[in-house]
């Protein structure tokens, strides 16, 4: 089936975000907080498990009859996102700005080096889905976004210890 214009395919839709939505939420609540847009680290994990998937995707051989447009799938990180901080009932600026932030985050963790131990996990799942796995693929992204949020979590604590010896506490 076709999608419309700027919108991905339902087999798209089930490849590239619906298990890491479910993955991101089912870990924010074992991390404790019910509303994954609660959870930043977590959402983090979700946006960065997304674009290496969108990434596989795009860097790999057609595996379905239609594919989206480029542009559609390089938004794909974004708008699902959204879809969450939307959940949030937040207005849409407020969701803007909730998304800007979250991106200016992730690049900043990028260039920190602080991403990066989920990329094992997340092309483990890409391999699951695309063998129709789910639940080994829902694994696998869990995995992922765990390490990503514990990897931020530890970031941030080493940051704001530093913080806090720099300010004499």
């Amino acid at each position: 089936m076709t999608a419309p214009e700027g919108l991905l395919s339902t087999e798209e839709y089930q490849l590239l975000a619906a298990v890491p939505l479910q993955a991101a939420a089912e870990v924010a609540a074992q991390r404790g907080d019910p509303q994954l847009f609660n959870d930043m680290p977590v959402m983090l994990g979700l946006l960065g498990s997304v674009t290496a998937l969108t990434h596989a995707y795009l860097g790999g051989e057609s595996v379905f009859a239609h594919r989206s447009s480029d542009a559609a799938l390089e938004a794909t990180p974004t708008a699902v996102c959204a879809l969450v901080f939307s959940e949030s009932n937040l207005e849409p600026g407020e969701v803007q700005a909730c998304l800007q932030a979250l991106s200016s985050a992730y690049l900043h963790l990028l260039k920190q080096g602080v991403l990066g131990p989920q990329e094992a996990y997340v092309e483990q799942a890409y391999t699951h889905l695309l063998a129709g796995e789910r639940l080994k693929a829902l694994q696998a992204l869990k995995r992922a976004i765990h390490a990503m949020a514990g990897t931020v979590d530890a970031w941030e604590q080493r940051r704001a210890a530093a913080a806090n010896e720099a300010a004499g506490e």
